[in-house]
């Protein structure tokens, strides 16, 4: 099982076991070339696997953000980061648990770890023992058939996400995002759109000032409203991969987001980083024990200026905006984050795995 890399393949099936975020789709409608995915889900999938192993099925199996146990089978996996292996952040120093995380690396035939990102083998190589299993990040991508205009339409700025009953609304700085917001209001001919849940008194002061603020299909969201989008602001303290970034990224929008875990990995040279003051992932890896009880601290008003400083020169430097808005779209679509790119590390990983 040789030459991917120069001629086109045998065609190749691979078992997949998808995740439910919708960004995994695109493995489906864009596999590398050569390759069939055959998706297994539910609890048909869990008996399949099952009675495969027992079978000893020589296809490879491609498990998503996260690993099933797999006796019998040869498969490789993608992560978000090492918590997909436990119930919740107390495990990770619970050595049971790591012993239980570990075994379950152990199961079958493992001849690849895919981490998203550098920052998810960070915590990988943090908290489990890699030295018998291979290791290479894959970066998740995003499709879409029609290039978008990135000169013109473009009167939003956007946030994605959480709840202020959950505490996801301030950890992905929801609250930073409103209160710059409010700062910023009405001195540029843009619109802020909060898809999320702010707390009922913060909401209201948001609807005073004409913004957006509840859910929208995802449908709309890729073809209303991320086309004429011109800045995804997203200062996350608690996301692993913002999905919704590289997603908005893919139609020119520019990225203003924090330096917390993978955000800058993501954006590169492409967007704007702002340091943000509590981190649910420590930069070398660990996790912060103390993330949720220093949520308590803010608004961080600190963040909240950094963020008015931002907005202020991607919203009046318009020449200023094209460039970044140009290697949003270029990052995406032709870089690192390109479908390309991703099906060429999965087809070098998918022919190590086969050999």
């Amino acid at each position: 099982m040789t030459g991917y890399g120069k001629t086109p393949p045998t065609k190749l099936e691979v078992d997949l076991f998808p995740s439910r975020h919708p960004i995994w789709s695109t493995l489906v409608e864009k596999p590398p070339q050569g390759v069939r995915f055959i998706e297994r889900t539910g609890y048909a999938g869990k008996v399949y696997l099952l009675a495969s192993g027992l079978l000893r099925v020589k296809r490879l199996v491609h498990f998503c953000n996260g690993v099933k146990l797999a006796y019998g089978r040869r498969w490789v996996a993608d992560m978000e980061s090492v918590k997909v292996f436990f119930k919740d952040y107390g495990e990770l120093l619970n050595s049971d648990c790591v012993a239980r995380a570990e075994r379950r690396l152990g199961t079958g035939d493992c001849r690849m770890l895919m981490p998203l990102t550098g920052a998810a083998e960070r915590t990988l190589r943090r908290y489990l023992r890699l030295k018998n299993y291979s290791v290479e990040v894959v970066y998740p991508s995003f499709y879409i058939e029609k290039a978008p205009d990135l000169r013109n339409g473009r009167n939003l700025v956007v946030f994605v996400g959480g709840s202020w009953r959950d505490r996801s609304f301030d950890s992905k700085g929801g609250r930073e995002v409103a209160e710059a917001w409010l700062k910023v209001a009405g001195r540029y001919p843009v619109k802020m759109m909060m898809f999320s849940s702010p707390p009922p008194e913060l909401a209201k002061k948001l609807a005073e000032k004409g913004v957006f603020v509840g859910y929208m299909e995802r449908a709309k969201l890729l073809n209303e409203v991320y086309p004429h989008t011109k800045l995804i602001v997203l200062p996350s303290m608690m996301d692993t991969v913002g999905y919704s970034v590289i997603e908005a990224m893919n139609f020119g929008a520019v990225p203003l987001v924090s330096d917390h875990f993978a955000m800058p990995e993501i954006v590169g040279d492409a967007g704007v980083v702002v340091k943000v003051p509590n981190k649910l992932w420590n930069d070398d890896g660990s996790h912060n024990f103390e993330f949720r009880k220093n949520l308590d601290s803010g608004p961080y008003e600190e963040l909240v200026e950094r963020l008015v400083d931002r907005m202020h020169v991607l919203l009046e430097d318009d020449d200023y905006w094209n460039t970044i808005s140009e290697r949003a779209f270029q990052r995406m679509r032709f870089g690192p984050f390109s479908i390309d790119e991703r099906n060429r590390r999965l087809i070098r990983v998918y022919e190590r795995a086969l050999e």
